[in-house]
């Protein structure tokens, strides 16, 4: 089984200020992908960090991934200790967590944090907070277990090209309601082991108005757009089985549902994200226009030309 290791540099967190919050989620996270890890080690900020990735790169370990100390404070010097241990840095990781706060997070550039190998251990620093962890952890997803098996001596991959491409079950644009049971049910698959949902369903205010009810107008080209776009997501997913979703048009009334969508796939982590790339591309793509009427007896047109 693979091994890892959790590294919390915490001041605080390791005088008994306050418990740490940080490191069992990337310890459970870890266990979730088959890693065999102990519980978190908590230490001072600084040469104890070192200390500790010494020690687990002496094991050795394949993966060490620590949490904290890696901002502009006098005090954040866990990217200094941890290059200090690497024999060489993976720039590109690094960046792509800092990348992965933006824009919601603007501070997330402040982080100094660096990523590398030292032996055959790749070493990882997350911001100290739970935000920073999350959005370093879904970096991590991606590439984590092909950076792991490199190490380890393994080959390249082969292309993920070379797998068939989701099924598209259904790509429509109806005036009739929309069932997203019935598009779970259309894409089910035994070999998949997630099936996510997605329903967009008409609510009773907008802006801080009171909504009565709305209509969706559909340009003549919606359907093919529709079914444009549904072909070129599931042309470059991967992991994915099938795909169906379902635009309404006409007149809907509070609590209709506008868009229903469902994705099946192997594993959940790959049917939410394409689940949710799926609702936002047909957002920004379909032209599709709503009509809402207001309580106060206004109107207004959405997304309209």
């Amino acid at each position: 089984m693979k091994t890892a290791r959790v590294i919390v540099a915490s001041n605080r967190a390791a005088r008994g200020v306050y418990a740490d919050k940080t490191g069992p989620v990337m310890v459970a996270w870890l266990r979730e992908r088959g890693y065999e890890v102990p519980d978190p080690v908590v230490v001072e900020d600084g040469d104890p960090v070192g200390v500790a990735l010494r020690e687990a790169v002496a094991e050795p370990v394949a993966v060490v991934l620590t949490t904290g100390g890696t901002g502009i404070s006098p005090t954040d010097r866990t990217p200094d200790v941890t290059r200090g241990v690497l024999d060489y840095e993976l720039p590109g990781v690094a960046d792509l967590i800092r990348a992965a706060g933006l824009p919601k997070v603007p501070t997330a550039v402040l982080s100094r944090g660096v990523a590398g190998v030292a032996g055959r251990t790749l070493v990882v620093n997350l911001p100290g907070s739970s935000g920073g962890v999350k959005d370093g952890l879904r970096v991590l997803a991606d590439i984590l277990d092909h950076a792991v098996d490199q190490l380890a001596g393994g080959d390249h991959p082969r292309s993920p090209t070379s797998a068939a491409p989701a099924r598209v079950l259904r790509a429509e644009v109806s005036d009739q309601p929309l069932d997203v049971d019935e598009h779970a049910r259309l894409v089910s698959d035994d070999a998949a082991g997630a099936v996510v949902t997605f329903a967009g369903v008409v609510r009773d205010h907008d802006g801080g108005k009171g909504v009565r009810d709305l209509t969706y107008e559909g340009h003549p080209t919606a359907r093919d757009v529709l079914a444009e776009v549904v072909a070129e997501l599931a042309g470059r997913w991967t992991g994915v089985r099938a795909v169906a979703v379902s635009h309404r048009v006409g007149p809907l009334t509070i609590g209709d549902v506008a868009l229903a969508c469902a994705v099946a796939a192997d594993h959940r982590r790959a049917a939410f994200t394409a689940c949710a790339e799926l609702v936002d591309e047909v957002k920004a793509r379909l032209p599709v226009w709503k009509h809402q009427h207001f309580t106060d007896g206004t109107n207004e047109w959405v997304n309209s030309p």
